[in-house]
Formats: structure tokens, sequence, C-alpha cells
């Protein structure tokens, strides 16, 4: 907070970038300046030189001024953490289905299909291999974060509930990001939790 003529400028003093850049998002996208502007805009702020900042702030305004700054820096850092965990997702799904392609050659690998489970409910799952005898295995990519964690248990808790000789597969792009009780809860409804480093040869026994 400084002087300025009546009044006070409140800022994060770049602190939003500082915080990214902490967490190791070492690239400030233009998509983050977008949503940096778009929240900013959201709050009656202004974005320059990746700072969040408010002007004309009387005294009376100073406790209010501040919250606004904070929750705006506390938004994109969170917005640009979700971006970059649905980028990495959306990397390691190809990867899985460029892989899948190898292994099981001639086999057909569906993207975002939807299978029921045992609750009447359909869900959708990354990439879904046929496989003979009208079954299919499920394939589902997941990140170490509860926003991914809990969506996944769920839907495939429900299908092993409705078809217990179907598998269920989960990729990971790294297992040593993982911690303990986190790697436990996906175990208990997958029947893998491939780390996509390793090599997975023992999938070509799926089509057989």
């Amino acid at each position: 907070m400084r002087p300025a003529g009546d009044g006070f400028v409140v800022s994060d003093d770049g602190a939003a970038r500082e915080t990214m850049l902490n967490l190791g998002l070492t690239d400030f996208t233009r998509g983050d300046a977008r949503r940096a502007r778009e929240i900013a805009q959201a709050r009656g702020l202004s974005f320059e030189r990746d700072t969040f900042m408010l002007r004309s702030v009387g005294p009376g305004q100073i406790g209010a001024a501040i919250a606004y700054v904070a929750d705006a820096t506390r938004t994109l850092v969170a917005e640009a953490l979700e971006a970059r965990a649905r980028r990495s997702q959306r990397d390691l799904v190809s990867r899985t289905v460029d892989r899948l392609h190898d292994l099981l050659p001639g086999a057909t690998v569906d993207a975002e299909r939807e299978l029921l489970g045992a609750s009447t409910k359909a869900h959708r799952f990354d990439l879904v291999v046929t496989l003979p005898g009208d079954r299919y295995a499920v394939f589902q990519t997941v990140t170490p974060s509860p926003a991914s964690i809990a969506p996944a248990h769920l839907k495939l808790y429900d299908l092993r509930q409705a078809h217990a000789d179907w598998p269920r597969e989960v990729v990971v792009d790294d297992l040593s990001a993982w911690p303990g009780e986190d790697l436990a809860i996906m175990q208990q409804v997958a029947d893998h939790v491939r780390d996509f480093k390793t090599p997975w040869n023992d999938l070509r026994q799926l089509a057989a």
C-alpha cells in the first residue's frame, strides 16, 4: 500500500506471479494474462505488469481493498494451477492412446466414452478398450490432487459394483509424486495404478 494523491494504491506487488514461480509454474501464458484481466475486471481492479492493483482507495476503504486484491491473487494462482493440470492430463491421455494402440494393435479404443455404473449413472472415462466377450477395459488418467482423485474414485467404484470383471486401470504420469494415502485410495477401485514411465507389457493379455 502506498499513498497516491488524496488516497492510496493497494497492490499485491506481483505476489500472484511470485507464488506461481514458487509452485513451479515458470511460464506465464497468454491464458494466464487473460484470466488475470478477467479477474481484475470482475473485482474493479487493474492488472498491470503482473500486478493486481486498486487505485484511489480512501482511508476507510483500505481493508476492503486489501481483501479484493488478495482474493484476486489467490484466484489467479488457483486457476493457473487448474489450467496446467488440465493441460497435463490431456497430454497424458494422448500418450496413453498411443501406447494402447502400440500394445493392443487392432483394438477399438474410444475416448470419452460413457459406461453405466451400478447406480445407473453414466460415467465418462478417458479411454475405453473393447474386449472379447462383450467386455470393456477402462483407462482413467488421474493427477495427485483432490479435484482429480475424488471423481475418478467415484466412477471407478460405481463401475466396479456393476461389472467387477471389467478391468479398471488408473494411469498416472509420475507415481513417485503420489502420497501413500492417495495411492491407497485409488488402489481400492483400480486393478492397477500404472506409472506411464514403466512398460505395460502385461496389457497384451487383455485382448487375448
